[in-house]
C-alpha cells in the first residue's frame, strides 16, 4: 500500500447516515468499532443521540425523520427532501472517503444515487430488508455498492448470488443484549409472575398498540395475579401511556434486558425489539398495527409469510402473530391467557427462541462489521 493511501486510512472522513432508532444504535456500536481501530477518524452526517454521543457530527438529526406506513411518509416528505439536499451538500464540502448508509431503504435509495453521481463509495450496513419486499432493489444495491454488510446469514447469500461484494457481519444486539443483562433491573426482584410490555418507541405505535395492550395487561394481572410492568422507550413522554397507574402498570424507561429475562412473557410492537426477547428468551405476543391504506400496501409488496424479525429468522412460527383489527384487548387477553396456563407451550416457544437467537451470530458483531468497512477501504483501487 502507498504511504499516502497508509496515511489517509488513519484519518478516514466518512459520512454515515440512519434514520430511525436501530439504525441510530447499530450505527452508533459500528462508530465506537472503527475508532478503536483507526482513532483519527472523523464521522459527519444523519443520526440520533446514540451516534451523537459516539462523535458523528449531525448534519440531519434523525429523530424528526423516522416513519411508520406510507400516510407518515407522505406528511414529511418535504422535511425528508431537505434532509437529503443537507447531506448532499455536506457531502460535496466535505469529500467523505466512503458513506456508510444504515437500513432507511426508501430515503438511502435516493441518497445512494446522488452520492455515487459524486464519486463517493457507498457501504450499506444492515442491509434493506429485500428478502422482505420489493427483492428487484437487491440488484441495484448490489450493482452501487462498494461492500454489503449484512446483520443475517440468508441476507448475505441473496447478495451473493447477484454478485455482490457483501459480508455477514452477525447482529450487533448479540452484545447489546448481553451488556444489558449484566446491568441491575431498574425494580426490584419479581414475586409474582411478570407480563411486560413493549409497545415501540414511536409516538404513532404507542397510539395503536398502548390502548389494547394495557387493558388486556390490567385484565390478565386481575385473572392471574400478575406484575405488570411497561417500558417507556427515552425521549416519549408519560402522556402517552394514559391509566397506567389506575390499571396498576409500572412504567420504567429502563432495564429492558434486565425485565425481559424476567418475563414470563412479553407483549412486543414488531420490529428489532423481537429479536431483543428472543436473546432473552422470554416467550412473546407480536403485535403490529399500521393505517389500513399502509397495510393494504404491504400485504401486495410483502413476500415472506411472517411480519415479525423472531420469525423470519426462525423460518418457523415460533411466536404468535396479532395483525391490525386483530391487535384487541379482548383477543390479546385470550392469547396472553393461553400461553401463560399452558407451561408446555411455553417451553416449546423457549426452544423456538433459542434456535432464533442462534442464528444472529456469535458476539462481536460490531467489530466484525467495522473490519469490513476498512478492508472495503483499504482493498479498493
Amino acid at each position: 500500500m502507498r504511504l499516502t493511501t497508509w496515511i489517509s486510512l488513519l484519518f478516514l472522513k466518512l459520512l454515515i447516515s440512519a434514520g430511525e432508532a436501530s439504525g441510530d444504535q447499530h450505527g452508533a456500536r459500528l462508530l465506537a468499532a472503527l475508532r478503536k481501530k483507526r482513532p483519527g477518524l472523523s464521522a459527519f452526517g444523519m443520526g440520533g443521540p446514540r451516534l451523537r454521543a459516539e462523535g458523528l457530527s449531525v448534519i440531519v438529526p434523525s429523530e424528526s425523520l423516522s416513519v411508520v406506513g406510507i400516510s407518515e411518509v407522505l406528511e414529511k416528505l418535504p422535511a425528508l427532501a431537505r434532509a437529503q439536499g443537507e447531506l448532499v451538500r455536506s457531502a460535496r464540502r466535505e469529500r467523505p472517503d466512503a458513506a456508510i448508509l444504515i437500513d432507511f431503504p426508501d430515503f438511502h435509495g435516493f441518497l445512494a444515487r446522488r452520492l455515487r453521481s459524486l464519486g463517493i463509495p457507498l457501504i450499506y450496513y444492515v442491509s434493506p430488508q429485500v428478502w422482505a419486499w420489493r427483492r428487484g432493489r437487491a440488484g441495484a444495491i448490489a450493482g452501487r455498492a462498494r461492500r454489503i454488510i449484512t446483520l443475517f446469514p440468508f441476507e448475505a447469500e441473496i447478495y451473493k448470488g447477484l454478485g455482490a461484494d457483501v459480508v455477514w457481519a452477525g447482529h450487533p444486539l448479540v452484545d447489546e443484549v448481553r451488556e444489558g443483562l449484566g446491568k441491575p433491573s431498574p425494580l426490584p426482584p419479581k414475586t409474582r409472575r411478570r407480563l411486560l410490555l413493549l409497545p415501540g418507541s414511536r409516538t404513532a405505535e404507542l397510539r395503536r398498540h398502548w390502548p389494547p395492550m394495557a387493558e388486556a395487561a390490567a385484565r390478565l394481572g386481575r385473572r392471574l395475579d400478575l406484575d405488570l410492568i411497561a417500558v417507556r422507550a427515552a425521549g416519549l413522554p408519560e402522556d402517552l401511556f394514559p391509566g397506567a397507574v389506575e390499571k396498576g402498570i409500572t412504567l420504567t424507561v429502563s432495564g429492558m434486558h434486565a425485565l425481559l429475562a424476567t418475563a414470563d412473557l412479553a407483549f412486543v410492537a414488531s420490529g428489532t425489539a423481537t429479536l431483543e426477547a428472543a436473546l432473552c428468551a422470554a416467550p412473546q405476543i407480536v403485535v403490529y398495527r399500521t393505517s389500513r391504506a399502509s397495510f393494504a400496501v404491504g400485504k401486495l409488496l410483502v413476500r415472506v409469510p411472517w411480519i415479525s424479525l423472531v420469525n423470519i429468522v426462525a423460518g418457523e412460527d415460533v411466536v404468535p402473530e396479532l395483525l391490525q383489527d386483530d391487535v384487541s384487548a379482548d383477543r390479546l387477553e385470550k392469547e396472553g391467557a393461553a400461553l401463560l396456563e399452558s407451561p408446555e407451550r411455553l417451553g416449546r416457544m423457549r426452544d423456538g427462541l433459542a434456535r432464533a437467537a442462534g442464528r444472529l451470530g456469535p458476539p462481536g458483531g460490531s467489530e466484525r462489521a467495522a473490519e469490513a468497512v476498512i478492508d472495503a477501504l483499504e482493498s479498493s483501487p
